[in-house]
């Protein structure tokens, strides 16, 4: 963002502030100032008038010219193409020192094939400025009024300098002179100037001319007026201004129109009438229709629609009636609808003012731009205005002068915050009891939206240099106070037991590929909290398990002749709201030991050798059988081969062999990691010097009854002396029907006796008969 000194002076005045002071200032407000240009026309060269043009005898490039300064006429030989008479011309005097490109030209008098030159006639890029013909610099009342003699640095545009700021993404307010001026009236203590422009110089009425209709819904907030263009050229002071702050010199109008949005930065835009339709009510009158499509805002004409704050503006030069509008388009919906709707066509210079956000004072915009034209223009612009807006206020901040201060760091008074946040544009609400005020941004600050941003403001303003600097105060903390500490050991204390049973550790991106969760049956992010904006198409979402990698993983390994590999890895992932949950995972495939002494054929793993290798890391846990209708048994996991992992009673995890129809073979477990770190408080029960007895079980139950069930109902009972019980074996037969002969070890104990061969067949007897009244048990015959 380019700003000049003539330009800034339109809203505040600079007269008696320092370049340096105004430089150091633009700095500490955050508007970081990445290079300075000093522009001033050197002494000596003064305005004159070209009273006659005659060719060169001996030259005929050259022309002999009588310019006058006022206080004499002199004869200057000039090579321009373009000089004329009647022409308003820069003249360097004699002795005038001048930075040409060619390097430093001392301005004297000499003969030109034998006539006498006493100056020149300048072009602007003779002057230090930047090119804007072929030939010398044609002056206008554009820069004020010309006078002859007078020097030219004496005026505004010709004693200069050229300031580039770089501003951060959300400051789209800075991204014009206005937004600039506005920022320094606060830092330096100036008034603002915004006057009152001239828009119109007819009183025709723009409502002979203009009917607006809107149909339906229309986010954006868009103005209109009417103009009669009869002739149009650019003005110097415009046609330089736009040079100097790098913006394109395209056609006349279209130079007004940036030159415009450039100063006030209110999106402006021009249609020629016959662009609209003929209103049915009036032959002479022209018919805007204002529609949006799938959320995109049109303004639509005979051939073609506009999108509010998104297309080109393609008018030229017409010499004709003209619609001129002004509008405003809320930012992060312009970005939106950029991205979802690609092929909108899309101009560079809107969009990139439009999604940084504009200026939404649509009135000052276009009546800065009709004085323009009227000034500087043959137009007729018409009374009045139509206008449809969305009446908006931005959404005010809860928060209190001591929050500000707190984060701050040091204490303000809380009239010097209000004073500041009201100079910046805020409306101040205080509670009735002021415990709380609620600060509302000005509309043109899209960006302030939590306390964060206030107090950035009121620091902009306050300055950085006045907060007080306090030492850091450093406390020593107990190892035993640090949760996150101990959860950290934690977890890489079961990645080292992984690691030492033949586990490597693996790492991989956080970001995964949609389909390829979707295809093993793993649950994704809502569409809707989904990235917008992916690295690449394979890497479009977060991960929601750690399995779909890894099994890239070993893939990619057993392409490389790997045969027995065993992966884990522990990471962030994400449920369906975007929730951060942490994972354990493991994963190996078929091999579990190459062909290898004592292993001629090598080993395979099978679902308990996997589980029991998993219990060492994890610790002791229990299974319950997964559902066939569950997706990862449908696509990820065996149908009969995998279960839900429960520790302490809560399903951390699930375990099962890869199912073959997915094209992966091997076994895969992953389970939540905070339940791991959690601490239990571990009772260790009293040891009993007596003997234990052992009784084994074989009964006769319907096969779709699990362990975990008989488990649960005998656990409930408490039956005295058991101490532990676990499955021995489970045989079927065809002889059976629909049930099963499962045998059960039980080992029974005291702490204060031996056991009697009677108290144990009671406990046994127990133990029968709850089985038998739960499942309808039997022993086996």
């Amino acid at each position: 963002m380019k700003v000049t000194k003539h330009l800034l002076e339109q809203f505040i005045s600079l007269q008696n502030i320092s370049t340096n002071h105004l430089l150091d200032e633009l700095n500490k407000i955050g508007l970081e100032v990445e290079s300075f240009c000093e522009l001033r026309v050197p002494d000596k060269v003064v305005i004159g008038k070209v009273i006659s043009k005659n060719k060169h005898p001996d030259a005929d490039k050259l022309n002999v010219c009588q310019v006058d300064i006022g206080s004499e006429v002199l004869q200057i030989v000039c090579g321009a193409s373009n000089v004329d008479k009647d022409q308003w011309v820069a003249v360097a005097t004699e002795g005038a020192k001048l930075q040409t490109p060619k390097g430093e030209l001392l301005i004297k008098q000499a003969k030109l094939r034998g006539i006498d030159s006493h100056g020149m006639l300048c072009s602007s890029i003779e002057l230090g400025f930047p090119k804007n013909n072929d030939g010398i610099m044609l002056l206008d009342e554009s820069i004020g009024k010309l006078e002859l003699g007078r020097a030219l640095n004496s005026y505004a545009l010709f004693d200069n300098f050229v300031i580039e700021l770089g501003l951060t993404p959300n400051r789209g307010d800075c991204l014009n002179v206005l937004g600039v001026a506005r920022d320094l009236s606060v830092a330096l203590g100036l008034n603002l100037k915004i006057r009152n422009f001239k828009d119109e110089n007819t009183v025709l009425g723009i409502g002979r001319v203009l009917q607006v209709i809107n149909e339906g819904n229309f986010s954006s907030s868009v103005l209109y007026k009417v103009a009669n263009l009869r002739s149009i050229t650019l003005p110097l002071e415009l046609h330089l201004s736009l040079l100097l702050c790098d913006l394109p010199i395209q056609s006349p109008l279209e130079d007004f129109l940036t030159y415009a949005m450039h100063n006030v930065g209110v999106l402006l835009r021009a249609y020629p009438f016959n662009h609209f339709k003929t209103s049915s009510l009036q032959e002479d009158k022209a018919e805007i229709l204002l529609r949006q499509e799938n959320g995109v805002d049109f303004v639509c004409g005979l051939q073609e629609k506009t999108a509010v704050g998104i297309s080109p503006n393609k008018i030229q030069n017409p010499q004709e009636m003209l619609l001129l509008e002004a509008s405003f388009i809320e930012p992060t919906l312009v970005s939106e609808l950029i991205y979802n709707h690609k092929n909108l066509q899309k101009d560079q210079f809107i969009t990139y003012r439009s999604t940084r956000g504009s200026n939404p004072d649509l009135l000052l915009g276009i009546h800065y731009l009709c004085e323009l034209l009227i000034k500087f223009t043959q137009i007729d612009v018409y009374a009045s205005y139509h206008k449809i807006t969305q009446e908006k206020q931005n959404h005010g901040i809860k928060t209190t002068f001591q929050a500000i201060n707190s984060i701050i760091g040091t204490k303000i008074e809380k009239e010097e915050v209000t004073n500041l946040l009201k100079k910046i544009g805020f409306t101040i609400e205080a509670s009735f009891d002021e415990t709380f005020f609620i600060a509302i941004p000005p509309l043109h600050r899209h960006d302030l939206k939590t306390i964060q941003d206030v107090t950035e403001e009121v620091l902009r303003f306050y300055g950085i240099k006045r907060v007080i600097s306090h030492p850091l105060s450093f406390k020593e903390q107990s190892l035993k106070e640090n949760d996150c500490y101990f959860a950290f050991k934690a977890k890489r204390n079961l990645l080292k037991k992984a690691v030492a049973l033949g586990f490597c550790e693996t790492l991989h991106y956080i970001f995964t590929d949609r389909t390829k969760l979707e295809k093993l049956g793993f649950e994704c992010i809502n569409e809707s909290l989904d990235i917008l904006n992916p690295i690449t198409n394979e890497l479009n979402t977060l991960r929601s398990t750690l399995i779909p990698s890894m099994l890239e993983s070993i893939q990619r390994n057993e392409n490389f002749g790997f045969k027995a590999l065993a992966l884990c890895e522990s990471g962030i992932c994400y449920n369906t709201q975007r929730e951060e949950i942490e994972k354990l995972a493991f994963l190996v495939n078929k091999t579990k030991k190459i062909e290898a002494f004592p292993y001629a054929k090598g080993e395979e793993w099978d679902f308990y050798s996997f589980a029991f290798n998993i219990a060492k890391v994890i610790g002791d846990f229990d299974l319950e059988a997964m559902s066939k209708d569950d997706k990862l048994t449908q696509k990820l996991l065996h149908p009969y081969q995998s279960a839900w992992i429960y520790k302490n009673s809560q399903k951390i995890g699930y375990i099962g062999k890869l199912n073959p129809q997915s094209g992966y073979e091997g076994f895969a477990c992953e389970v939540l990691l905070k339940p791991l770190l959690q601490k239990h408080q571990i009772k260790k029960n009293d040891f009993s010097k007596f003997q234990s007895s052992t009784r084994d079980l074989t009964l006769m139950l319907e096969e779709n009854i699990s362990f975990a069930q008989i488990k649960q109902a005998i656990q409930n009972q408490h039956i005295a002396y058991l101490c532990a019980f676990y499955p021995l074996d489970v045989y079927k037969h065809e002889s059976f029907g629909s049930q099963i002969a499962l045998s059960i070890r039980f080992i029974l104990q005291s702490q204060e006796k031996t056991l009697q061969e009677d108290e144990l067949n009671q406990a046994m007897q127990t133990i029968l008969q709850i089985l038998k009244e739960k499942f309808g048990a039997s022993l086996r015959q």
